[in-house]
C-alpha cells in the first residue's frame, strides 16, 4: 500500500510540474534574423490549477558550430533579457536585438525559465530552445 502512496504522489508531482511549463511562442523554429535586429519574443503560461511563484526569465541567443548548439542549460551565450516575468492574459512579450556581433548561421534562441511550484515551494527550473539562423 505505501508503494501506491509513494507512486501517487509521484504522479502527482509530476502532473503538476508538467502544467506549470511555459512556451516561447515566437521566435519559433526556422525564424531568420538579421546580427543587430530587433524583434519581440513572445513567452506564455498556460493557466494551472498548481500555483507557481514567479521568479523569473533569462532570454539569450548563441550561435552554433560545427558541433552543433550549446546546451542552455550549461550556457546561456548572449543574455537578451533576464528579469521578471508577469504574463497578461497567459502571454507576455519582450523587446530584444540580435548582438550584431552574432556569427552568420544557425544559432539557438533560449527562454530559461525559474519559479517556485506548490505550498512547499519546489524550484522548477525549464528550458526552451528555438533554432533560428542569423545573416
Amino acid at each position: 500500500m505505501k508503494l501506491f502512496s509513494v507512486f501517487t504522489v509521484l504522479a502527482a508531482s509530476v502532473a503538476a510540474a508538467l502544467g506549470q511549463t511555459i512556451e516561447l511562442e515566437y521566435p519559433t523554429d526556422g525564424s531568420v534574423f538579421e546580427a543587430g535586429e530587433t524583434l519581440t519574443a513572445q513567452v506564455s503560461r498556460p493557466n494551472s490549477i498548481i500555483g507557481c511563484t514567479e521568479v523569473g526569465i533569462a532570454l539569450a541567443t548563441s550561435s552554433c558550430n560545427d558541433e552543433g548548439c550549446p546546451d542552455p542549460a550549461q550556457r546561456l551565450g548572449n543574455v537578451l533579457y533576464a528579469g521578471p516575468f508577469k504574463p497578461t492574459n497567459g502571454y507576455q512579450n519582450f523587446t530584444v536585438t540580435i548582438p550584431s556581433s552574432m556569427n552568420s548561421g544557425p544559432a539557438i534562441f533560449s527562454l530559461t525559465h525559474l519559479c517556485l511550484l506548490g505550498g512547499a515551494p519546489t524550484p522548477l527550473l525549464e528550458f526552451r530552445n528555438a533554432s533560428i539562423s542569423v545573416e
